[in-house]
């Protein structure tokens, strides 16, 4: 529950643990059929007395208790953007305080509220805000010139781009990635206007549904992957496929840093 609100809903089987595998069930372990509820992998509940035999043919065995913390962690994961309050945006400034007592008073109370919503948007697209420093520097140089969170949001995230980018990289160092095609960056691009304090994104349902299908089509909904495409449509691009990819990371070119080589896996 989160405000009063159900997000999630799990139930488990008592005597039993989750037994895991991307192979076809074997039919010596009788089980219940089930879905793993952090990821959405088929599973299926096994006695406890069959859990060393599933785990030799090759299964992943969960105990009820750390299927409920992997379950809880990721929850909170999905939904930290909307945890986190004016509150915790005071807690997270004030961790400066001894170091950069000069930053903290740029930004407490007067940005306060642009702090919480640059800070939601990176939190919602699971972006890591472990640098303070760099994050709030960022958000200051920013609010001279707009207060619109989304702007400055694309701004603080070039400032991180290297830890924006690193899970993302194959074991060589190289970004594996989709591009968008000129002609929905342009139709995504001409929907977008940026105001003092917000931005509005008017691209009518058909074109939606369109862009949706096409991203679809070349990318796995159930997979992780990178779309690049360019800093005026990031943040929308990821607003329109978060639902039907909530694991696909969409980065703007401006955040690649130099000398990390790009690696295309097709055009959407």
């Amino acid at each position: 529950m989160i405000r009063g609100t159900e997000v999630a809903r799990f139930a488990f089987l008592q005597g039993h643990e989750l037994a895991i595998t991307n192979a076809p069930p074997d039919p010596s372990i009788n089980g219940k059929p089930a879905t793993d509820p952090a990821f959405g992998l088929p599973a299926i509940w096994i006695p406890r007395a069959q859990t060393d035999q599933a785990r030799k043919l090759g299964y992943t065995v969960t105990d009820a208790l750390s299927v409920l913390c992997t379950h809880l962690t990721e929850i909170v994961r999905r939904y930290a953007h909307e945890l986190f309050t004016r509150q915790e945006a005071k807690l997270y400034c004030d961790r400066i305080a001894g170091e950069n007592p000069r930053l903290l008073e740029e930004l407490v109370p007067k940005l306060l509220v642009l702090v919480q919503r640059v800070l939601q948007n990176l939190l919602r697209e699971g972006v890591p805000v472990r640098d303070t420093v760099s994050i709030l520097e960022a958000i200051s140089e920013a609010a001279s010139t707009t207060k619109n969170p989304v702007l400055v949001t694309e701004y603080v995230r070039q400032q991180i781009r290297r830890a924006l980018i690193a899970p993302c990289l194959n074991q060589n160092g190289e970004l594996p990635a989709y591009l968008l095609d000129s002609a929905p960056e342009r139709a995504l691009e001409a929907a977008v206007e940026h105001h003092d304090v917000q931005s509005t994104f008017a691209l009518p349902p058909q074109k939606i549904r369109e862009l949706i299908d096409r991203v679809r089509q070349k990318v796995d909904p159930a997979a992780s992957a990178t779309i690049v495409t360019s800093p005026a449509v990031r943040h929308f691009l990821r607003q329109l496929i978060e639902t039907t990819h909530p694991s696909v990371v969409v980065l703007a070119h401006s955040e690649i840093p130099p000398g990390t080589r790009l690696i295309s896996l097709g055009v959407i």
